[in-house]
């Protein structure tokens, strides 16, 4: 029978054969309308759980430093240009309501104007962090006590991926990780991809206003999540020291949960920098949760509060050499 496939295990109808009157099947893990219907939720989010640790493990991402705070902080530049384009939009608009909007715009800007010199010291603190993770690496693997679960390999990893070593010399240590954003996080994606041999991450949030990650992520280490509470537990689980930024709502959430980990003892201990000291102390009464009894003096001391790159890396520091020693 002419265009009868002679291999088959029977012999094709000729409607099979001459591909006519065919009903179209999908395969149920092709089907996209159930993927991302209310059914499919459980398989999306194991997704989010499996998919980062299988790609974790690919590049050997053993440990981070994870870095957040504001998207709305701009360089020196990005500000004056922004204002400039306002000035510009004022000067030509006729509309009271539109000079109103522009007029608000600049009133937002020059209120983040004190932003701009932080971009900096982020971008040259996670640039130290990175040269640290590349030049003690001695020191760095000496504190640690295990491997993060997604190195210990299934079945199937050790029949298919036998060739995945795990001596230490392979790890990547102390990746700078943002959320992938702009701002303070591109600043300090930015500072760590400027080291030669460096890696840095980004685990971003699937945004309407935001097309993908900024430019510095390390290619194959750019992650989009649906959910937060996935991509709050990839930022969490290999992270052994944070820097937070000045920051909103999105900040101060991640900010509370972290300490809410350390302080249930969910997570171990590590450095936790409060980079700019003046925010930090301002926005938050420290102090005052002490004095009232809701958390203790000694869980505020063991924060760092500094405005100096210098001091951060060397608080970074000191806990290796003493977790390590130890």
């Amino acid at each position: 029978m002419p265009g009868t496939d002679e291999s088959a295990p029977y012999v094709q109808k000729i409607d099979d054969a001459q591909k006519r009157a065919l009903v179209p099947a999908v395969k149920s893990y092709n089907n996209e309308a159930f993927l991302r219907s209310t059914q499919g939720r459980l398989i999306r989010i194991l997704c989010e759980f499996e998919e980062p640790a299988a790609r974790l493990r690919k590049n050997h991402i053993r440990s981070t430093v994870l870095l957040f705070g504001s998207a709305r902080s701009m360089t020196k530049e990005e500000h004056k240009a922004a204002m400039e384009s306002r000035v510009t939009a004022l000067k030509s608009a006729t509309d009271p309501q539109e000079k109103t909007r522009i007029e608000t715009e600049m009133k937002r800007l020059r209120s983040i104007e004190w932003m701009c010199e932080w971009m900096e010291r982020v971008t040259e603190l996670s640039k130290r962090i990175a040269e640290f993770s590349l030049k003690e690496k001695e020191l760095i693997n000496a504190s640690f006590s295990r491997l993060p679960d997604y190195f210990r390999p299934s079945l199937s990893a050790v029949n298919k991926e036998a060739d995945v070593d795990a001596e230490a010399d392979l790890f990547h240590d102390l990746v700078v990780t943002t959320g992938g954003g702009p701002g303070f996080m591109e600043a300090a994606n930015k500072g760590a991809s400027s080291v030669p041999g460096a890696l840095t991450m980004g685990m971003g949030i699937s945004l309407p206003f935001e097309a993908g990650l900024n430019r510095y992520v390390t290619a194959g280490l750019a992650f989009t999540f649906h959910y937060f509470f996935t991509r709050k537990f990839w930022m969490m689980y290999s992270c052994r020291a944070i820097v937070i930024a000045p920051g909103g709502f999105g900040t101060m959430d991640e900010v509370f949960e972290l300490l809410t980990l350390r302080q249930t003892r969910k997570i171990p201990e590590f450095p936790i920098v409060l980079f700019c000291t003046k925010f930090w102390k301002t926005v938050v009464n420290w102090e005052a949760l002490a004095e009232f009894g809701t958390i203790s003096k000694e869980e505020v001391d063991s924060l760092c509060f500094t405005d100096s790159v210098d001091e951060a890396v060397a608080f970074i520091r000191n806990f290796f050499v003493k977790n390590g020693a130890s």
